[in-house]
């Protein structure tokens, strides 16, 4: 696969910035993100019915413009931790030949070529654009749209309310009422005054790690409701009284074989040491992305722009075997109810010390969050989930895509990210893991008894998919936009 950029240029708002809007203030969670660029890659088949490559980039030039004016602050430029210059500098746009059919393209191992060359995961330029997209168009006649924006202006909600705003401009379908993002966050989280500094996830060696790589693993319907219905059975009431979400049951087998893979690792160490301990001990924190504009009173509408979310910690302990619930089931039992305790925590009281700007506070939570260097092993983990928002509504005027891939940037170890499928009621679940790692994950009977044996490539054909496996029957219920 070779991909060719045939053009280059900046992409301003189709309008101005009014005088009084020019400085976007950063609010306190904006702050507290680390400046690198979120990634979503988009496909879409060859649909000679409404245009060709050209005329379609035309319509994404033009409708790209149009949006940025309703969301400004992505044009402008970040100073100082503190404000966005909404100076209508623009966002980089690029176009691309791939001498490739799109279905070649449509994998893990191929998806970090389609994206611009110039965007890493951890270096967001100072004074550079705040957004970066790149269109690629392939021999079959499909393309794939990347977009990467600076997490420090928006999280995985507001990116793709955003994209959604642009293909709705696209189509000429916009509705004020439901497309402008409204601007609160800044008022309601109050940035911290300059020179206060809480830590932040670019300078924990806990999360960045060497010969990371990532792969994808699908757990149909089925297997999901199968899993489910497995934990719901053996859970107690007074431990798990509610019948656990999809995204909980998935979250707690995969960190489940976070912790083995970890536990494998200590025994090795173990074994080739003399002065190693007796016990390897491991202290597991799973930190679990939350959406917390539904969380505040009154919530926030999902359109509300930037980042609105916080990290519940769940802590699980480990001493050998001696520690572990007697079952696999139980272990996930106890891990959801672990996981449930840390999303409860995000309460009022936590809401107003974040409004408050409690430095203490917020010194505790990245304590407990990150790895402390008195502790003897700490494994951490970082699960986000985007089930349930509207990624497959992304229609430009040529139909909702084939395939959306995210978490496609690999340098974060020991990540997890779940995505719905195409169909909306199984989940893929994008795995982030040092080499070293992934083959002993890959090897837990316990994820490929539930995942696919075949990790499916989603190939089409000009009428749509041909190999999208069967995502069976069971409990299809939604989860609420509640988390992220």
């Amino acid at each position: 696969m070779k991909v060719q950029v045939i053009s280059k240029e900046i992409i301003k708002p189709s309008t101005p910035t009014l005088p009084h809007l020019r400085n976007f203030k950063l609010s306190l969670l904006d702050q507290l993100l680390p400046p690198f660029y979120i990634p979503i890659l988009i496909f879409y088949p060859a649909n000679t019915s409404n245009g060709d490559q050209s005329s379609k980039t035309k319509v994404l030039k033009k409708s790209l413009s149009e949006t940025l004016t309703r969301y400004y602050p992505i044009a402008g430029r970040l100073k100082d931790n503190m404000v966005v210059e909404c100076n209508d500098e623009g966002v980089d746009y690029m176009e691309a030949k791939v001498n490739a059919v799109m279905s070649d393209c449509m994998s893990v191992d191929a998806v970090n070529q389609l994206h611009p060359s110039h965007i890493v995961l951890d270096d967001l330029p100072k004074e550079g654009p705040l957004a970066a997209v790149q269109v690629n168009m392939f021999d079959c006649g499909g393309m794939a749209l990347s977009v990467c924006i600076s997490h420090k202006i928006m999280d995985g909600c507001t990116l793709i309310t955003f994209i959604n705003s642009w293909a709705a401009t696209a189509c000429a379908s916009l509705s004020q009422e439901t497309m402008y993002p409204t601007f609160d966050a800044a008022a309601i989280f109050p940035a911290l005054p300059p020179g206060v500094h809480v830590s932040s996830l670019e300078s924990d060696d806990s999360v960045q790690g060497e010969n990371v790589v990532t792969k994808r693993f699908l757990f149909s319907n089925k297997k999901i409701a199968a899993l489910r219905a497995r934990i719901a059975e053996a859970r107690s009431r007074d431990v798990l009284s509610k019948y656990p979400t999809r995204t909980e049951a998935l979250s707690a087998l995969v960190w489940n074989s976070f912790m083995e893979t970890s536990r494998v690792k200590v025994a090795r160490e173990i074994s080739f040491s003399a002065a190693a301990p007796t016990k390897g001990i491991i202290r597991s924190t799973a930190n679990f992305a939350v959406n917390l504009r539904t969380r505040l009173n009154p919530p926030l509408p999902q359109v509300s722009f930037g980042n609105i979310i916080m990290d519940a910690t769940a802590e699980s302990t480990i001493v050998d075997h001696d520690e572990i619930p007697p079952g696999f089931v139980e272990m996930l039992v106890y891990l959801i109810s672990q996981l449930r305790l840390g999303v409860s925590k995000i309460n009022e009281e936590y809401i107003r010390k974040l409004q408050e700007g409690d430095v203490e506070f917020l010194k505790a939570l990245d304590e407990a969050s990150h790895s402390n260097e008195n502790e003897e092993k700490v494994h951490i983990c970082w699960i986000s989930s985007l089930c349930s928002f509207p990624m497959y509504e992304m229609d430009f005027g040529w139909g909702k895509p084939l395939w959306i891939a995210t978490n496609t940037f690999s340098e974060y170890k020991n990540t997890l990210y779940l995505v719905d499928t195409k169909c909306g009621t199984g989940i893929e679940a994008w795995v982030s893991l040092e080499e070293e790692d992934m083959a002993i994950f890959e090897q837990d009977q316990h994820v490929l008894q539930y995942a696919s044996s075949t990790f499916y490539t989603p190939n089409y054909s000009v009428t749509g998919f041909t190999n999208y496996p069967s995502l069976g029957n069971g409990n299809t219920e939604k989860e609420p936009l509640s988390r992220l």
